[in-house]
């Protein structure tokens, strides 16, 4: 059946019991056998919307269980990441003074040059 909304609430011909043949001629087999088939009709539908209830209740719990392992990963992730994030810090202001450079005998001077006008 499609989703349109207020579909539902249409009146037509069956939903205002309304037929073709005049009252006076109208049988009570033919009463009961439109009633019947409409029980029919509606039990199918019952029991379409019961295995489509569940069904819908079956993945939200799938999607709970889903959130709730993402849930516990992420912060795993975020407990690694700030560990990693107080290595780097650790690494980046070592507590030892930094060694001197070794020289290595060659010293490369930059000449001052006078600016040429042209």
């Amino acid at each position: 059946m499609p989703n349109i909304s207020g579909i539902e609430r249409v009146r037509t011909m069956k939903t205002t019991h309304s037929r073709s043949m005049p009252p006076n001629m109208d049988e009570p087999y033919v009463e009961m056998y439109m009633l019947n088939k409409e029980k029919e009709r509606l039990e199918k539908e019952g029991t379409r919307l019961d295995t489509r209830r569940e069904v819908i209740a079956g993945r939200l719990r799938e999607i709970e269980e889903e959130m709730e392992r993402l849930q516990g990963r992420n912060k795993k992730v975020q407990k690694k990441r700030k560990l990693d994030w107080e290595k780097m810090k650790e690494e980046a202001s070592p507590e030892e003074p930094e060694k001197q450079k070794i020289a290595t005998g060659w010293k490369i001077k930059t000449l001052k040059r006078k600016k040429q006008v042209f």
